[in-house]
């Protein structure tokens, strides 16, 4: 019989022996049908009453809390006495996390109050002992690294010596004394481990470094012929390697094409209206491009074509005069207009002309 299965009440006389194997002190409950009479000294009767008052009894005698007169016992517990180890396995943390240090715990037990182990039902030691262990014990293991698995051995039992573990188990009614040892084997083997690990890891990474360094060089070469031979080059290759492309990159091209011819157009365009380039100077198909663009473009460029970033400026025409209007023909000669009257020799200036007949006398 176990702590966890519950069996049919055997007679009183019959001998109880505890189990080998005991996890935890609480036995077992049963509602006795008759008086109840303590015959057991591995295990201690707690004796619950219907008002609330209980009884704690062993082969060495009985203390009663609050007992009724004459009343009955509602409910039994048997409590196991003596002293129980229960061991375990932990898994500590090492310094950063980075791995784990194995140690084995070994929790001997003894239970010092009866009436809180039944009241806790305390079944599993570990169970309930086991993260308050590992909470205390994480923070020793910590401060070292899976290589000082021999220092962080020997400050766990310093720790556990130092007294402050008096009263661990106290709230379950137990009175403990804890051993724990860091298996200081596994964890050399896990740090050698650890450690070829780390070198293996370097290796395989050099040896893909090497390999995207030479799968570099040996694309090299291929990469400048083809930036050195231009675009046509270029998607030529992309289209031999991947032909499932091809509608895309031939309509990449295609439209590459009208865009080049639209630009020349455009820019031409822009010589002419400037004056820059003269429409004689241009042959008829050229110009039928050109109308066409301007056709097009209209409702892409309703202000008109932009301007060339290289457009010249307009070169300074020389100013004719206006030609004569065109006479009948028998109309007479024009008169050519009368000189101005200083330019006349004799009138209007004042001063003789040498030249007449009375100067020469």
């Amino acid at each position: 019989m176990t702590h966890n299965q519950w069996q049919p009440w055997p007679p009183q006389d019959e001998e109880f022996v505890l189990p080998h194997d005991l996890r935890g002190p609480f036995v077992r409950e049963f509602a006795p049908q008759a008086a109840y009479r303590h015959r057991n000294s591995q295990v201690a009767s707690v004796l619950y009453y219907k008002n609330g008052g209980h009884s704690i009894i062993t082969v060495r005698g009985a203390e009663h809390f609050n007992k009724p007169l004459m009343g009955k016992p509602t409910s039994v517990c048997w409590i196991a006495r003596g002293q129980h180890q229960v061991s375990f396995q932990l898994a500590l943390p090492t310094l950063g996390d980075r791995a784990q240090f194995r140690a084995g715990a070994d929790v001997n037990w003894e239970v010092r109050d009866f009436y809180t182990a039944a009241e806790k039902r305390v079944v599993d030691v570990e169970r309930m002992l086991r993260p308050s262990l590992e909470a205390r014990l994480r923070g020793l293991s910590r401060r070292y690294s899976l290589d000082s698995a021999q220092q962080v051995d020997e400050a766990i039992q310093d720790e556990l010596a130092s007294g402050r573990w008096g009263d661990f188990g106290a709230e379950l009614g137990l009175a403990t004394q804890v051993f724990v040892r860091i298996d200081l084997g596994q964890a050399a083997a896990d740090h050698q481990a650890q450690m070829v690990a780390v070198e293996k890891g370097g290796v395989v990474q050099e040896a893909i470094d090497n390999v995207t360094k030479a799968r570099i060089a040996a694309n090299m070469d291929d990469a400048q012929k083809l930036i050195t031979a231009g675009e046509t080059v270029q998607y030529a290759h992309l289209l031999a390697s991947d032909p499932g492309r091809a509608a895309e990159i031939l309509g990449a091209l295609q439209q590459q094409a009208r865009d080049q011819r639209q630009g020349a157009l455009d820019y031409l365009t822009n010589l002419i209206n400037q004056g820059v380039v003269q429409r004689h100077q241009i042959d008829d198909q050229v110009q039928a491009l050109i109308d066409y663009s301007r056709t097009v473009s209209t409702g892409v460029f309703p202000h008109g074509l932009p301007q060339a970033p290289t457009s010249l400026p307009m070169p300074p025409m020389p100013l004719m005069p206006p030609a004569p209007p065109l006479l009948p023909a028998d109309a007479p000669p024009p008169v050519p207009p009368a000189p101005p009257a200083d330019a006349i020799p004799g009138q209007g200036t004042g001063v003789e002309d040498d030249s007449s007949p009375e100067a020469r006398r």
